[in-house]
C-alpha cells in the first residue's frame, strides 16, 4: 500500500502514520528523518544539503526528490510506504508522480487529515514528545500518567520550542497557502480522502480504517526493454519437421542491353546516405541540470518571498496583540490596588465603630450602677 498524509501541523499525521505502519507492514518515510540519516551518513545528496543548509538556505527540490527516489527504492519498502511530509508543494508532486510512474507503483491513496485551526494551537501548544523513544502526548487530551514521564520508557518528556501561539499561526498561514493545493492536484487523480481529524486517536483512526476499507494496492505493468526469452520444458524432446525439397530447374534471365551514346557507356552510381545518431555531449547534459537546479533554487526563493511578506504581517499582529495584553495587565492591576485601598479603608472604618460601641455599652453599664 503507498499512501501520502497531508495535513496541517498538528492534525495528526504521526499519530495515524504509526498506526498504519503496524496494520501494513510498510515504513514511514519523512523528509527530516531523510534529511537528517543522510547529512550523518555522509552520503553524495547529504553532502550536498548540508553545504546548502549551513548556508541558510532550503533544500532544493532535486536533492529531497533523489532522497525520496533511494528510499522508496529499498527492499523494506517493496510493498508500499507512507510519505509523511512531502510532498509539500505542486512542483514536488508532479516529480514525485514521473517517479512513482516509471517504477510502475503509483500512488493508492492521499489521506488529509482536517482540523479546526483553534484545535490545532491547542494540540501543538500542548504536545510532548519522549527524548528516547519518541511517544507523542499532550497535556489536553492524551496527559501521561506520569508528569513529564513517558508511559512506555519512562523517560523525560520535551515540549517543542517551537510550540508557541505565534509560530503556530505563522506554520498554518504557510501551510495553506503553499500545501492546501496538493489536495486539488489529487482530487483530479481521484484517490484524494478527506479525513476529519477532530476527536481522540481511537476515533480518528476510525475514520482512516473507513476511508481505506476496501483500497487494494495498484501495480501498472513496466515495459520491458527486450522481449522475455521463453524458458524451455524440462524432460522433453524438440519436435522433428520434415521437410520435402523439390528440385527446380534455374530461371535464366536474359541480360540487359547496356545503353550506349556515341560509344560511351552510362554508368549510374547508386548514392548511399549514413545516418549517424544525434550524440549528446556530456557537457550539454551537465549545463541542463545545473540550469534545472538553478531554476528550482529560484522557484524556491520565490515561494519564500511571498511568504515573507505574510509572515510579517502576522507579527506586526502579534505585536499589536502583546501591546493590548500588557495595557489590560496595567488596568486590572490599578483596578486591583483600588480595590485593596477601599477594602482596607471599610475595615477601619468597622473597627472604629465596635470601638465606640463598646466604649458606650461601658458608659452606660457605669451609669446603672
Amino acid at each position: 500500500m503507498k499512501l501520502i498524509l497531508i495535513g496541517a501541523p498538528g492534525s495528526g499525521k504521526g499519530t495515524q502514520a504509526k498506526y498504519l505502519t503496524e496494520k501494513y507492514h510498510i515504513p514511514q518515510i519523512a523528509t527530516g528523518d531523510l534529511l537528517r540519516a543522510a547529512v550523518t551518513a555522509q552520503t553524495p545528496l547529504g553532502r550536498q544539503a548540508k553545504a546548502i543548509m549551513d548556508a541558510g538556505q532550503l533544500v532544493p527540490n532535486d536533492i529531497v526528490i533523489g532522497m525520496i527516489r533511494e528510499r522508496i527504492a529499498r527492499p523494506d519498502a517493496d510493498q508500499g510506504f507512507i510519505l509523511d511530509g512531502f510532498p509539500r508543494n505542486i512542483a514536488q508532486a508532479m516529480a514525485l508522480d514521473d517517479i512513482l510512474d516509471k517504477l510502475g507503483r503509483p500512488i493508492d491513496a492521499v489521506l488529509q487529515f482536517d482540523v479546526d485551526a483553534e484545535m490545532l494551537i491547542q494540540r501543538m501548544i500542548g504536545r510532548l514528545t519522549c527524548i528516547s523513544c519518541g511517544a507523542l502526548f499532550n497535556l489536553f487530551t492524551q496527559p501521561p500518567m506520569v508528569d513529564d514521564k513517558c508511559d512506555d520508557c519512562g523517560s523525560t518528556l520535551r515540549h517543542r520550542i517551537d510550540d508557541n501561539e505565534g509560530t503556530i499561526e505563522r506554520r498554518l498561514a504557510i501551510f495553506e497557502t503553499l500545501t492546501q493545493p496538493l489536495s486539488d492536484h489529487y482530487k483530479l487523480k481521484g484517490i484524494l480522502h478527506v479525513v476529519e481529524a477532530h476527536g481522540d486517536v481511537s476515533e480518528v483512526t476510525k475514520r482512516v480504517k473507513s476511508a481505506l476499507r476496501g483500497l487494494r494496492s495498484k501495480r501498472t505493468p513496466v515495459k520491458p526493454i527486450l522481449a522475455p526469452v521463453p524458458k524451455p520444458v524440462k524432460n522433453t524432446k524438440p519436435a522433428i519437421k520434415h521437410v520435402k525439397v523439390e528440385e527446380r530447374q534455374p530461371k535464366i534471365r536474359p541480360r540487359k542491353k547496356i545503353q550506349t551514346l556515341s560509344g560511351n557507356t552510362i554508368v549510374k552510381k547508386l548514392e548511399i546516405k549514413k545516418v549517424l545518431p544525434t550524440v549528446v555531449h556530456k557537457k550539454t547534459i551537465k549545463a541542463v541540470a545545473k540550469k534545472a537546479s538553478t531554476a528550482a533554487v529560484a522557484s524556491t526563493k520565490r515561494q519564500n518571498t511571498h511568504t515573507e511578506p505574510l509572515e510579517e504581517s502576522l507579527d506586526k499582529q502579534l505585536k499589536e496583540l502583546e501591546n493590548e495584553l500588557k495595557q489590560t495587565k496595567t488596568q486590572l492591576k490599578t483596578v486591583a490596588d483600588a480595590e485593596k485601598a477601599l477594602l482596607k479603608a471599610e475595615k477601619n472604618k468597622d473597627v472604629a465603630l465596635k470601638k465606640a460601641l463598646h466604649a458606650e455599652t461601658a458608659k452606660l453599664k457605669k451609669d446603672k450602677r
